[in-house]
């Protein structure tokens, strides 16, 4: 695969790599940008932004994002948490900390794996039967995006609008190649990080609170648990994020 597309955010060194969600691209990062204090590097990552067109699959997501970091901190949110905790554990050189956010580690049953494949793929077909616009209005309306909704309308319409920049068949294609089911079962691999490990989920986020517990109990890594907040917490408390990052950073 060419190299992925990256947005830069000037700031200070040392540069963090920043992996964003499903249906974004690396310009979400915008606003934490200005809050850090750091420099930026938010890669689009395939079937996104200006990498649509690239072949989204999760092995060579992982092995694209590792030729970026390079060495650098690592951070992922939600599906770019899933591709950095890929990166970290078949690339730890590429890696110096890891800080995940919202972020799965992959389903361990075969039988529910291969459901869950079945039911990305049906629903890749109705974004490329809808469109992006009916998808993401749907998309976005889901309850684990409750807590964006606080957020005034002007940042509202701006986030609509970069995710807007995305094409149905992009997003599609990560959906089909970097989806849940595309992942592999990393549970059994967390003891294999030797990097530091900060993991951030929502108190209202129980399922990722859960996933995040389990990490930082097989890592020695520290668990934020950010009070109010549910699975966006990047958009939802952009000031908590940053703090937390220059805290574990140092």
């Amino acid at each position: 695969m060419e190299g992925l597309p990256v947005r830069r955010f000037a700031g200070p060194p040392p540069a963090i790599v920043a992996l964003h969600g499903f249906t974004q691209h690396g310009g979400m990062f915008a606003e934490l940008a200005a809050l850090v204090g750091r420099e930026i590097l938010a890669p689009d990552l395939p079937g996104h932004g200006s990498a649509a067109a690239l072949p989204a699959t999760f092995p060579a997501a992982v092995a694209a994002v590792a030729a970026v970091t390079a060495g650098r901190p690592l951070l992922g949110y939600s599906q770019g948490g899933r591709i950095a905790l890929g990166v970290a554990l078949e690339h730890p050189e590429a890696v110096s900390h890891l800080i995940l956010i919202s972020a799965g580690i992959g389903i361990a049953d075969e039988e529910r794996r291969l459901a869950r494949r079945a039911g990305d793929e049906a629903l890749a077909r109705s974004i490329e039967r809808e469109g992006l616009g009916p998808f993401l209005e749907r998309w976005m309306s889901r309850p684990i995006f409750e807590g964006l909704r606080r957020r005034r309308a002007a940042w509202l319409e701006e986030d609509l609008g970069l995710r807007l920049e995305n094409t149905a068949r992009g997003i599609a294609g990560a959906m089909r190649g970097m989806g849940q089911g595309a992942q592999p079962w990393y549970g059994d691999r967390l003891e294999e990080l030797e990097m530091p490990v900060l993991f951030m989920a929502g108190d209202r986020d129980p399922q990722y609170l859960a996933i995040g517990e389990r990490v930082a109990a097989a890592t020695g890594g520290r668990l934020v648990v950010v009070e109010g907040a549910g699975h966006a917490i990047v958009g939802e408390d952009p000031r908590r994020v940053a703090f937390e990052i220059e805290q574990f950073l140092g």
